[in-house]
């Protein structure tokens, strides 16, 4: 799965200057165009014995471990399901980020905000069979293949939908310890070659 990177900056002004230009770029990596693979929740059966259909599983409602308790996404690490409009609070996992907002929910995945503690911010779109990665410095999107949950990373922030369905979705957040993030995600500082004197 290919990664785009946003190379980050020596020293605290340009780190600070790296975090915004990944919050600018949010919402260029974050639409890549992704195939509609997501899977959708059980049906819930016909336990009353009415006489009518069982629930498809198009219709049903889906399914979290953590349900609509946006709490517990605190940490950086939940699994909610999201109808709409929300403001989901963090603890700066992830390039510092500490609001999330979900915007608008569709049949395709989310519209999102974010915010930082250093008032940094930035929108994107997160559709399904993508997973985004914020990290101090940058950010990255991936989209394709398997969607297993994405693996905890120092410094990471991961989002991605586990499920979607008309009008609701399963938010899936991963985040990794505070630090940072893996040698990967930042690119080398370029050369400066020595001018003899």
């Amino acid at each position: 799965m290919a990664h785009d990177r946003i190379p980050g900056r020596a020293g605290q002004a340009g780190m600070r200057t790296a975090r915004a230009a990944a919050c600018a770029l949010v919402t260029a990596m974050a639409v890549a165009s992704c195939s509609n693979s997501g899977s959708t929740g059980a049906g819930l059966g016909n336990p009353q014995g009415t006489g009518e259909a069982p629930a498809s599983a198009t219709d049903a409602a889906p399914i979290a471990a953590d349900g609509t308790n946006f709490d517990a996404c605190a940490d950086g690490n939940c699994e909610v399901v999201v109808s709409g409009p929300v403001d989901i609070r963090l603890t700066g996992q992830g390039g510092g980020i500490t609001l999330l907002s979900v915007t608008e929910v569709d049949s395709t995945g989310l519209r999102f905000t974010t915010a930082s503690a250093e008032g940094d911010s930035g929108s994107g779109k997160l559709t399904d069979g993508c997973t985004l990665r914020f990290y101090s410095g940058g950010g990255g999107s991936s989209c394709g293949g398997e969607q297993a949950p994405p693996e905890r990373e120092t410094g990471v922030l991961a989002m991605q939908l586990a499920s979607v369905q008309e009008g609701a979705v399963v938010l899936r957040l991963v985040a990794g310890e505070p630090g940072p993030p893996p040698t990967r995600y930042v690119p080398p500082m370029p050369h400066i070659p020595q001018i003899p004197w």
